[in-house]
């Protein structure tokens, strides 16, 4: 610690800086010069000294320590002729910046004294590694688009990346696959969530060996999966069959087999198509491939089509919701609400948040319906053997406002490992 007849009763305040900062400069801007008031590094001791102009040691510093692309910005940021500015109204600004050796660094100026006259007399410049913070954010951000479990992209990255192909020219060679995977609830009811979690695992590491390197795969949720990727349509049935093969030789330790349903679309098929036709031709083709299966295997699934269309009749709205993975899948909605809100789909919980707040809910209603959507208390409810809760509200329907019930009902394969329950909205009005 230098110069402490300068800085006076500052030195306590600088002492318990030091345990924070990696290095402390007091600047005097009417002479633009620094201090050293700390510095834990001898490297930088030794490029800086104990006094300077100001200027000069931070650029000399930024050039010798930092990464060239933020040496710029460093030398905007230490700009004495608009700091007075920038500081305006402020006690401190900052900045993060890369180094070469050291990882991240956030460089901080703090307002200092002040004159007579309420012009700024002094500052303080300090360092900071935020190495640690910048990792655990990259961490969440990271963990916000990659499903935990399979370790794909999840369905908010999907969402995110339709929107983007949605809003701009794309490539003729791009194609779309839906994938789903054939009899996990027998999986699940017959040799466990942990077999189940196998064969969701084993799916993933199929697309993933096979599709990786032609773009991107992800998790939408529960059995569901999708992927983006561009290959020569001439190529992609070869591809697909190569991916068949890997699906029929796979074998896991708690199940002996998988089956997938699949279906893809090209976009040569269809140049005026838009990203979001491309997603319904390819679940519309999966959807078939599904049938197929389940048709050889002696299940019903046109008595189940029938029972659907007739559910489609009474309610405006059908969803499919898994509360432990705060996800959800459309079975039913109408054509005009879904092409406002599916481009805004994240999770479950986020979505009924956004629903609402672009203008579809009445108002004196809000409350009401975001407390009914509370994750925590409904999967404590229906852990707790509730079949059926339900709420009425006033909601938008074809441009008016009219009153409704929503009905959450427990689905049979419901646990508390996969929280299933559907989602029926009817008007009552």
């Amino acid at each position: 610690m230098i110069e402490t007849v300068r800085l006076g009763d500052k030195e306590k305040i600088f002492d318990y800086m030091s345990k924070y900062y990696l290095y402390i400069y007091y600047c005097d801007l009417e002479t633009e010069i620094y201090y050293e008031v700390y510095n834990a590094s001898e490297h930088v001791h030794t490029i800086l000294g104990e006094t300077g102009n100001v200027s000069m040691a931070v650029n000399d510093l930024s050039r010798m320590l930092l990464k060239p692309e933020y040496v710029t910005e460093m030398a905007e940021f230490v700009d004495l002729s608009t700091l007075v500015q920038r500081l305006q109204g402020k006690k401190c600004i900052t900045q993060q910046v890369e180094g070469n050796f050291t990882g991240w660094l956030e460089a901080v100026i703090f307002s200092g004294e002040q004159g007579d006259d309420g012009s700024l007399k002094s500052i303080i410049f300090a360092v900071r590694d935020i190495s640690y913070e910048k990792e655990k954010e990259n961490k969440l951000i990271y963990n916000s688009y990659v499903d935990d479990m399979t370790q794909l992209y999840n369905r908010k990255m999907y969402n995110e990346n339709l929107a983007e192909y949605n809003g701009g020219p794309m490539q003729k060679n791009l194609a779309l696959l839906s994938v789903d995977v054939n009899g996990l609830k027998v999986v699940n009811d017959t040799l466990g969530h942990s077999a189940g979690d196998e064969l969701l695992s084993g799916v993933a590491d199929c697309l993933r060996n096979c599709f990786r390197q032609y773009g991107r795969i992800y998790r939408l949720g529960g059995d569901e999966y999708a992927a983006i990727i561009y290959i020569s349509p001439g190529n992609l049935p070869k591809l697909i069959d190569q991916f068949y093969e890997m699906v029929n030789n796979w074998h896991g330790k708690l199940v002996d087999k998988m089956s997938i349903s699949l279906g893809y679309v090209t976009r040569a098929e269809g140049m005026d198509r838009s990203i979001y036709d491309m997603a319904k031709v390819a679940d519309a083709r999966m959807y078939k491939a599904k049938e197929s299966y389940y048709a050889q295997k002696g299940v019903d699934r046109i008595g189940r089509q029938v029972a659907h269309a007739a559910l489609c009749a009474i309610y405006i709205k059908v969803l499919k919701i898994n509360l432990t993975d705060n996800c959800y899948q459309i079975i039913q909605i109408d054509e005009a609400e879904f092409s406002q809100v599916n481009s805004l789909r994240c999770t479950l919980s986020e979505d009924v948040v956004k629903y609402a707040e672009i203008g579809n809910i009445v108002a004196e209603d809000k409350e009401k319906y975001y407390n009914f959507f509370d994750i925590e208390q409904l999967k404590a409810a229906f852990d707790a053997g509730s079949t059926h809760l339900s709420i009425t509200y006033r909601r938008k329907i074809s441009g008016e406002f009219r009153k409704v019930q929503l009905e959450l009902a427990r689905a049979q394969e419901y646990s508390p490992d996969n929280r299933i329950v559907f989602l029926f909205v009817r008007c009552i009005d």
